[in-house]
């Protein structure tokens, strides 16, 4: 059996439903292996993905089946991991000149594919760059992979701890422009990790914010819910208050921050008064003072602005 699939939406990115087309030339062979009944060339049926997922399953022509399973981004992962196991597998990086028949050449192509995967509007620039710029490339092999552009395709994880009841809640908020946290004058009012795309100077992070950890009073399941999500991180924002004197990060949330990754120490409230220890950057929610540095100084450690200024071909794909 000749066949392959591609994930037609953005593979990065949430949505109701995903789009997964499947090609081959004996599509009874794809119904077979999937362990399903023929669909007529025209026909739309909602049928089981191999016991993954419902998804709604149309045939437009005799080569071609669509698969429109539900958009998590874990979901469409791992449709894409069972269709490989069954002998479907991704197709091929030459096949993007024919999904992008408008391209003149694969760099073209893999600039196309990225654009559409990319959330990023500072992506943009930098990739319809690229064409030109790896066509001037005589080995595509000399070419690093190394590069925090990588998180204009990718976001990032970007996680937010600190002590609770200080802002954390309220400075989401105030990057997103609206309100998607709960915010409360009681401490512990956010008692889960609580994640959103967070669009930053042109950057689209994703932004944990996580519940209040204080060394002063007993951790329960709040820290087994953050060990995982913060050994993932790519950025921690510790948010710590204007009279906090120490500033320290709790030692049960340290212990399980990866050595590589990057801390940015924020001093919340600063409309209170001075930071009473030592951070990266003071703001208030309340006044927005401060709010514009935070959010250049978070995309400025994720991106280097080095990389944006001085253009060079970028291993994108």
């Amino acid at each position: 059996m000749n066949a392959s699939h591609t994930i037609d939406t953005p593979s990065n990115a949430v949505g109701a439903v995903s789009v997964v087309s499947v090609r081959s030339d004996d599509l009874d062979g794809v119904f077979d292996v999937l362990k399903m009944s023929p669909m007529r060339v025209g026909e739309i049926s909602l049928r089981s993905v191999l016991g993954l997922d419902d998804a709604l399953f149309a045939r437009f022509d005799e080569r071609t089946l669509m698969l429109m399973p539900h958009g998590g981004i874990g979901n469409t992962r791992v449709i894409s991991e069972a269709l490989v196991d069954v002998g479907i597998p991704i197709r091929k990086e030459s096949d993007l000149l024919r999904k992008y028949p408008e391209a003149g050449d694969i760099h073209e192509a893999r600039m196309l594919d990225a654009l559409s995967k990319s959330p990023s509007p500072l992506a943009v620039d930098v990739l319809l760059n690229q064409p030109e710029l790896w066509r001037a490339v005589s080995d595509e092999e000399t070419v690093e992979r190394g590069s925090t552009l990588r998180h204009l395709i990718d976001p990032p994880l970007v996680v937010a701890v600190g002590r609770a009841n200080i802002g954390k809640s309220s400075l989401v908020n105030a990057l997103a422009g609206s309100s998607i946290a709960m915010v409360s004058d009681h401490a512990g009012t956010t008692r889960d990790h609580l994640g959103v795309m967070l669009d930053l100077a042109g950057l689209v992070v994703r932004w944990v914010d996580t519940p209040g950890i204080d060394e002063r009073v007993e951790v329960g399941e709040e820290l087994g819910v953050l060990e995982p999500v913060i050994q993932r991180a790519d950025l921690v924002v510790h948010a710590i208050d204007h009279d906090d004197a120490l500033g320290a990060l709790d030692p049960r949330l340290s212990a399980h921050i990866a050595d590589q990754t990057t801390i940015i120490r924020i001093g919340m409230r600063s409309d209170l008064g001075d930071s009473k220890c030592s951070t990266d950057y003071l703001c208030s929610v309340k006044s927005s003072e401060g709010i514009d540095g935070v959010v250049r100084g978070i995309r400025d450690r994720l991106v280097d602005p080095a990389e944006l200024s001085t253009p060079k071909a970028w291993r994108f794909w």
